[in-house]
């Protein structure tokens, strides 16, 4: 099974996962929401596209500049994935796998 497959990963909408910085310090992160995009479910080439965003909510008062971090959680194990941030203290991770 593929962890970061969308049927996996919608799942977390509204539940927590941890995030681990460079510096090794943790933060338990809300998975606001996991938007679908433009492709995904569809077949191009004879592979499955998985196109979809991690909304997360961080904590007050803290900020994380865009980069890789390590995330988390019991239904994917531990995955580095880059994240950016969005607006009021929310931040994106996008899965591509048309690209």
């Amino acid at each position: 099974m593929n962890v970061l497959s969308w049927e996996n990963i919608s799942k977390l909408a509204g539940q927590t996962v941890q995030l681990i910085d460079g510096a090794e310090n943790e933060y338990d992160i809300l998975c606001e929401d996991v938007k679908e995009r433009e492709g995904n479910g569809e077949t191009k080439d004879g592979r499955l596209v998985e196109h979809y965003s991690i909304v997360l909510a961080a904590p007050e008062g803290v900020e994380f500049p865009q980069g890789n971090y390590l995330i988390s959680h019991h239904s994917m194990g531990q995955q580095i994935l880059y994240m950016h941030p969005a607006a009021d203290n929310r931040y994106t991770i996008t899965i591509n796998t048309e690209a």
